[in-house]
């Protein structure tokens, strides 16, 4: 858990699954003067039995992924074609663009500035689907929308459509909007749960790296393992290695959020326990 849950969360927990969550004495004290406070993996290892005594951890994970809805993503693909194309960029030419985002990120001449001087706008999040398999050849499906890397355009060619005069030529990345379907097989799959930033991706127009962090997991895995459906395009198998990072949003002054976050918290638990 690297976020701290609200006090309500925890009692809407308990209440919810008549379930013990082994507090300490600081922590009862939180709880009864609504303050908040973190569970640690001992504890969370404590409800995560507890959730999966009855049907498993396979059933448990299956049944409960939807607590992650809407998610964020970022299929990252690794390979030298791709790397020669990251040649063109106008910074960080050693760092990969994600090939595939939720949400759409684009460039937005208003929304450069002292912290943002790429002008990268992130889009809301749109409604998307999110299915565990583990049963029987074990998988993740995902359907939604959000960007597709199309390559790079110049800056000038953007600003001309809207405000009839050019600008800099320029490249910025172009993600065009479009709907797609995700297929994971994973059989080969590595997973890591709440993964740390890494330094040759490029995280720029895609989710922040501290979504991830916060209230996700990622999974490495064979390009060959991953196949891919965008439009009306034929599917297609990644060509490389993946690196796929799956996460959520969530606000801090929202309880509704904080309960989320932490059922969120208790599934990344027990996805860690199933597969690393």
């Amino acid at each position: 858990m690297k976020k701290e849950k609200n006090a309500s969360a925890y009692r809407e927990l308990v209440n919810e699954y008549e379930i013990d969550l082994g507090l300490d004495e600081e922590q009862s004290i939180a709880v009864n003067s609504d303050q908040p406070f973190r569970l640690s993996d001992e504890q969370l290892d404590y409800i995560v039995d507890q959730m999966t005594v009855t049907s498993g951890i396979d059933r448990y994970l299956q049944n409960h992924s939807e607590v992650l809805l809407p998610i964020s993503l970022s299929l990252f693909v690794i390979n030298d074609r791709l790397w020669k194309m990251m040649e063109r960029k106008s910074w960080d030419k050693e760092k990969m663009l994600a090939m595939c985002t939720i949400p759409l990120c684009t460039w937005e001449r208003k929304s450069e500035s002292t912290s943002n001087p790429k002008g990268a706008n992130r889009w809301e999040v749109c409604p998307n689907t999110f299915e565990l398999t583990l049963e029987k050849d074990p998988k993740i499906l995902i359907r939604g929308e959000g960007g597709d890397f199309s390559g790079f355009i110049e800056q000038s060619q953007l600003t001309m459509k809207k405000f009839g005069i050019p600008e800099s030529r320029k490249l910025i990345p172009n993600y065009t909007f479009e709907q797609f379907q995700m297929e994971v097989l994973l059989d080969r799959a590595v997973f890591e749960v709440h993964p740390a930033p890494r330094d040759n991706l490029d995280y720029d127009y895609s989710e922040p790296a501290r979504t991830f962090y916060n209230h996700g997991f990622a999974i490495s895995v064979p390009g060959e393992d991953v196949i891919l459906k965008v439009s009306k395009r034929k599917p297609s198998k990644m060509l490389g290695d993946v690196f796929l990072l799956i996460g959520s949003q969530f606000l801090d002054d929202d309880n509704t959020h904080q309960y989320r976050g932490l059922k969120t918290d208790i599934l990344l638990r027990a996805i860690q326990r199933r597969f690393t």
